[in-house]
């Protein structure tokens, strides 16, 4: 009879356990909170292949003739054309598949591997040397940051489960891309977020647990130009994925879990 009975309950313990709203939904769940935490260092990205810079050249000097550096050309694009480099466009110079851009005068340089800061000192330092633009002050931007978001994802729907993200400047935490990509699904595991991204050359695959301060520390809390963000689906919506719902189906999980109430009645009851 005792095995009988624990037989039932734990008939009953899965079925209900089957039925269960994960509890592991809360972000940063062992943060200290009311307490300041210093930020360890900035972020800034690296310029990589495919980038799409924006450059801005001017100068302290009243009436320095900084146009040739700035002006568009006939077809909408900026200056400095496509031959021998990167190509151009309305929005800025595009780095080659060779990490090059081709700017005016100074011909092709290799940006790859530079942040926006290093990229504008070198060009400030370029064009004084040359005596192209006297005391030149330069703003370097990217054009095209974007991030793709996959998986349990609040923009997921049964015909989109991929998105692209794009959004001007470049500092975004892994929070802040799940904010514009509408939060996770509550289906979603909070603890094993997939991280996939290529720098230089090397692709890297590592995962993230939104649960725990530790995220703050981690190398993936920034997210970086093209990275790809999986959100995994928890075991539940996985089970529900391989279902046929159809009617029968439902009638035949309703009736199973009624019947596992019944000999559980029936079994400490009687």
């Amino acid at each position: 009879m005792k095995i009988n009975k624990l037989i039932a309950l734990g008939s009953i313990v899965a079925v209900m356990a089957s039925c269960s709203v994960p509890k592991d939904i809360v972000y940063i769940q062992d943060a200290p909170r009311d307490e300041k935490v210093a930020i360890a260092a900035q972020y800034s990205s690296k310029i990589q292949v495919d980038d799409l810079l924006g450059i801005y050249v001017s100068s302290t000097v009243l009436g320095a003739n900084v146009a040739s550096f700035n002006k568009t050309n006939e077809t909408g694009g900026s200056f400095g054309g496509s031959n021998g480099g990167s190509s151009s466009s309305a929005q800025g110079y595009l780095v080659d598949r060779n990490g090059e851009i081709n700017f005016p005068y100074l011909g092709l340089l290799k940006v790859t591997g530079m942040t926006r800061e290093q990229l504008r000192d070198t060009l400030e330092v370029l064009l004084a040397k040359e005596e192209l633009v006297p005391e030149p002050r330069v703003t370097v931007n990217l054009q095209n940051f974007r991030f793709y978001t996959l998986g349990a994802t609040g923009k997921m729907t049964m015909n989109n489960a991929g998105n692209t993200n794009m959004m001007k400047g470049e500092r975004l935490t892994l929070l802040q891309a799940i904010a514009m990509c509408g939060d996770l699904d509550i289906s979603g595991k909070r603890k094993n977020v997939t991280i996939i991204r290529e720098m230089d050359g090397y692709r890297e695959i590592g995962t993230v647990d939104l649960t725990s301060k530790d995220l703050f520390d981690s190398p993936y809390y920034y997210v970086c130009q093209n990275d790809i963000i999986y959100v995994e689906p928890n075991d539940r919506m996985k089970r529900q994925a391989t279902l046929d719902l159809t009617p029968l189906t439902v009638v035949t999980s309703v009736l199973s879990f009624a019947t596992s109430i019944l000999t559980f009645v029936y079994i400490f009851f009687k």
